[in-house]
C-alpha cells in the first residue's frame, strides 16, 4: 500500500456516523446489560457475553465502511482502509504509539504501590500462552473495529470543518457515551459501583493522544490500531491498573498531564494541513 497517500477526505456526515454507530452497538449491548442485571425478559448466558460484546465493538468499522462506500463508492473505502498500511512514519512515532502509555501504566502502578505500601497492582502472568494469544486476537479485532470507525471516518469527517482540538473533544465525548453500556458489563462496575463509570469517562484524553498520533503520521490507522492494541494488552492482560480504583484515579491524572503537554500541538492541525508530513517529535 502507498506510504505517501494524499490527505484523506470524506463526505461522511458525522451525525449519520454517530447515530448509526450508537444505534447498532446499543441494540447489541443493551440486551446484554438488561440480562446481566436481571432486568426484563432477557436471559443471555454470561459465557456468551464477551463474544456478543465484540460484535458491538465492530459497529464503528461497519458504519464507517458503509457510509464511506455510500458517499464515495468502493474507491473511497479502499482509500480509507489503505491507511492501515501506512507504517513508514518514523521510529519516534512507533515509540509514541506502543511504548509511552504502557510505560505510564507501569509508572502509575509503581507509584501507587509505593505510596500505599502494597503490591495491589502487579504484573499478572497469563494462565497459558494459548489463552494469551486468543485474548490478543480478540483485542486486535476490537481495536480494528473501533479505529476504522473513530479515526477512519469520524475524525476526518469532523476535522474537515473543525480544528483537531474541537474534533477531538466531540469525538471523545461521543466515544465515552457510546461505551456506557459496554462499561456496565464490566466486573469493575459490580465491584466498585457506578462511580467507576466516572473514571472511565475521564479517559477522554486518550482521544486527544490518538488524534495527535493520527495527524502527525500521515493519517495512519495502523499507528492508532497499534496504540489501542498495546494499551489494552498491557492493561487487561498484564498489569490491570484500571482494575484498582486508586491506581486508576492516579493514571487518569497522569493521562491529563500528558494531554496538556500535547494539546498545543493538536489545536492548529486539520487533516488537510500540508505541514503534517514534516512534523517530528521534539
Amino acid at each position: 500500500m502507498a506510504q505517501n497517500p494524499q490527505p484523506f477526505k470524506t463526505d461522511v456526515s458525522p451525525l449519520k456516523f454517530f447515530t448509526l454507530t450508537f444505534t447498532l452497538s446499543w441494540l447489541i449491548w443493551i440486551p446484554l446489560v438488561l440480562s446481566h442485571y436481571g432486568i426484563g425478559p432477557f436471559a443471555i448466558l454470561e459465557g456468551a457475553s464477551p463474544l456478543i460484546r465484540l460484535l458491538g465493538v465492530l459497529m464503528p468499522a461497519v458504519v464507517a465502511i458503509f457510509l464511506t462506500g455510500q458517499s464515495g463508492g468502493w474507491a473511497a473505502v479502499k482509500r480509507m482502509l489503505s491507511r492501515l498500511g501506512i507504517w513508514r512514519v518514523g521510529w519516534k512515532w512507533w515509540a509514541a504509539a506502543t511504548l509511552v502509555y504502557p510505560l505510564l501504566l507501569v509508572i502509575t502502578a509503581s507509584v501507587y504501590n509505593m505510596f500505599t505500601g502494597t503490591a495491589a497492582v502487579s504484573f499478572t502472568r497469563p494462565a497459558s500462552i494459548s489463552l494469551f494469544l486468543v485474548n490478543i486476537i480478540f483485542l486486535l479485532i476490537a481495536a480494528l473495529g473501533e479505529e476504522i470507525g473513530w479515526r477512519g471516518a469520524a475524525l476526518p469527517a469532523l476535522q474537515s470543518t473543525r480544528t483537531a482540538l474541537v474534533s477531538s473533544i466531540i469525538l471523545g465525548l461521543c466515544w465515552g457515551i457510546w461505551h456506557l453500556p459496554f462499561w456496565l458489563l464490566q466486573d469493575s462496575i459490580d465491584q466498585f459501583g457506578l462511580g467507576y463509570l466516572v473514571l472511565d469517562f475521564l479517559l477522554l484524553p486518550l482521544t486527544f493522544y490518538l488524534s495527535w498520533l493520527y495527524n502527525h503520521t500521515r493519517e495512519s490507522l495502523l499507528i492508532t490500531v497499534a496504540f489501542h492494541l498495546t494499551f489494552n494488552i498491557v492493561n487487561t492482560s498484564l498489569l490491570q491498573v484500571t482494575g484498582n480504583m486508586g491506581a486508576f484515579t492516579l493514571f487518569i491524572i497522569v493521562n491529563w498531564i500528558v494531554t496538556l503537554m500535547i494539546i498545543s500541538r493538536l489545536e492548529p492541525l486539520r487533516i488537510q494541513d500540508p505541514a503534517i508530513d514534516q512534523l517530528e517529535i521534539t
